[in-house]
């Protein structure tokens, strides 16, 4: 028979619409929440004393390129120039199949370990066919909840690999209805196959149609894209594009998108198209404010996402903090414009944590399954304490959950219901071999780096990017 679980006298949060927080009880059955109330009675179910915890569903991050793991701390202080020209065209280049693995695995516990049940893992990293299933894999077996969007960026080589010597000429292509046809055939898999246009605003509009066309023939369960990123946007305003030639549709997920005009956004909300900020990113690099909270005033469906851990933590909690704060500071310029002051604040901490939760889901395709706590919706459940010095006291679970807590505070996480953290460790894990490992796979990629004349790349890449001064 399958097991209940019984989440016990926590404070839970839904996140469903207007649902306030509510001293209640969660059973779970299987993959399944079976019911949300107090005092639940049932006498076989395994019991998790919740009192005093934070119970919500998981976060949900839709834009991570999950990849980059085992480069953490290279990108503290990178524009997306830098970034452009070190991460995609030098250091990308020196992944073989199992570093591949260990980024997208570690990056999945990473998320897993602060709450985060469901990514989109933007994939861009796809030197080969064994790239493409060491990165499946890698999430795979990491137990989390992802949409795998297949990237046709296609980096360069600086060494004799006959691995990539040998495809022939638009071999993505094949790989990807290879992949879609294998191992992601299933809509209703832990895993679902999504895609990745090249880059947008990089290609002609031409050939843009072109790659979403295929996504299309695929069924792609979303199709991520990078677009209007601040400063550094084309101007080829695709997005209007797409909308005025009836091309959207409610399976595209634009990423940052700060310099999105009005029309734009009323397009992508009357299509269902949705929008994924990424606030850190988006702020440091010169690609804008956040838009989240503009696109969700707009109609869109919209969300948060990690972007990359090769800059910053891996965890929901700083980009909430971020985005709500920002989101404020816009608010506030414009009274401090009319020489006013705001008597309230407009942007809640709950605004944030239903990006984070319920938006998330909206905008992966996945609000059906998960993004609140409700019965037979699958069993995706955070627990968060609140005794740590830092929580103490947390007399306003949303305020706690979006500005007081971190990973550290994640006790327990359940993904379909099956449980990945409990008691604040990871389940399952042998860290010390994976950390070791991952330093391996490192100091391999770094070395690689330093092989290669980053004058060169970024002379090539300055010719790319002619508004970089």
């Amino acid at each position: 028979m399958t097991e209940h679980t019984l989440i016990r006298d926590g404070r839970v949060l839904t996140m469903a619409p207007n649902a306030a927080e509510v001293v209640a009880d969660v059973l779970l059955r299987g993959e399944r929440i079976v019911e949300v109330a107090p005092n639940i009675s049932c006498p076989d179910a395994k019991v998790i004393d919740a009192r005093g915890m934070i119970v919500l569903p998981g976060f949900v991050d839709t834009h991570r390129h999950v990849w980059q793991t085992q480069l953490r701390t290279v990108a503290t202080d990178w524009s997306l120039f830098n970034y452009f020209t070190q991460m995609r065209l030098i250091y990308s280049a020196f992944y073989g199949p199992d570093d591949v693995f260990l980024g997208n695995h570690v990056g999945a516990l990473e998320a897993l370990d602060a709450g985060i049940t469901t990514v989109v893992d933007h994939c861009h990293i796809l030197h080969t066919p064994e790239h493409t299933d060491e990165a499946v894999r890698g999430l795979a077996e990491s137990g989390i909840r992802a949409v795998f969007c297949y990237g046709l960026f296609e980096s360069p080589s600086y060494r004799e690999d006959s691995a990539r010597a040998s495809l022939a000429a638009g071999w993505r292509l094949d790989d990807a209805r290879r992949l879609r046809r294998d191992r992601l055939s299933s809509s209703e898999g832990h895993i679902l196959m999504g895609f990745a246009p090249a880059e947008i605003d990089a290609n002609p509009y031409e050939t843009n149609v072109a790659e979403i066309r295929f996504a299309r023939e695929l069924a792609a369960h979303r199709i991520s894209c990078h677009v209007a990123m601040g400063a550094y946007d084309s101007g080829q305003r695709f997005v209007e594009r797409m909308g005025k030639g009836g091309l959207l549709g409610d399976d595209m997920l634009f990423v940052h998108g700060s310099s999105l005009t009005d029309d734009e956004l009323r397009f992508m909300a009357d299509s269902g198209a949705a929008v994924s900020a990424t606030p850190e990113t988006e702020m440091q690099m010169g690609m804008g404010f956040p838009v989240a909270i503009r696109a969700r005033d707009a109609g869109v469906r919209s969300s948060l996402g990690i972007d990359i851990v090769s800059n910053y933590s891996g965890d929901m909690f700083a980009q909430m903090r971020l985005c709500l704060q920002a989101s404020r500071a816009l608010d506030n310029r414009g009274y401090e414009s009319r020489g006013r002051a705001p008597r309230r604040i407009r942007v809640s901490a709950r605004d944030v944590l239903d990006l984070a939760t319920r938006g998330g889901a909206e905008a992966a395709g996945l609000a059906s399954r998960v993004g609140t706590l409700e019965a037979g919706k699958q069993a995706d459940v955070v627990l968060i304490r609140t005794d740590s010095i830092h929580m103490t006291p947390s007399i306003d679970a949303v305020g706690a959950v979006v500005l007081n807590a971190n990973s550290g505070d994640v006790d327990t996480v359940f993904v379909a219901g099956q449980c990945v953290k409990r008691n604040g460790q990871l389940v399952g894990v042998d860290w010390p071999a994976l950390s070791a490992r991952l330093h391996a796979s490192s100091e391999r990629i770094v070395e690689g780096m330093r092989s290669v004349s980053l004058e060169t790349i970024e002379d090539l890449a300055a010719q790319m990017m002619p508004r970089v001064e």
